[in-house]
């Protein structure tokens, strides 16, 4: 007799699929935004007014997005052993 946790260890997440290019698709886009504000001087201003601390720590949530949900896309799709 086989077990049920056995049987759905085998299946791909498509759920956890859709949040992993989520997070990753809203990652590129904070990115993208940081860098397409550094072309425009008002709003290069305004960054330069939060201070540095503050670019930097939008610029590295973002990339965790990017990481995270390339890590979430990958273990949903995988195929398993």
């Amino acid at each position: 007799m086989v077990d049920e946790e056995s049987q759905t260890a085998g299946r791909r997440s498509p759920l956890r699929a859709v949040w992993g290019m989520a997070a990753a698709l809203a990652g590129l886009v904070l990115v993208s935004a940081m860098l397409a504000v550094s072309h425009m001087p008002e709003l290069e201003r305004l960054l330069f007014q939060l201070g540095l601390g503050g670019t930097a720590l939008i610029a590295a949530i973002g990339q965790v997005l990017i990481l995270g949900g390339l890590a979430l896309l990958w273990s949903a799709l995988r195929r398993p052993r």
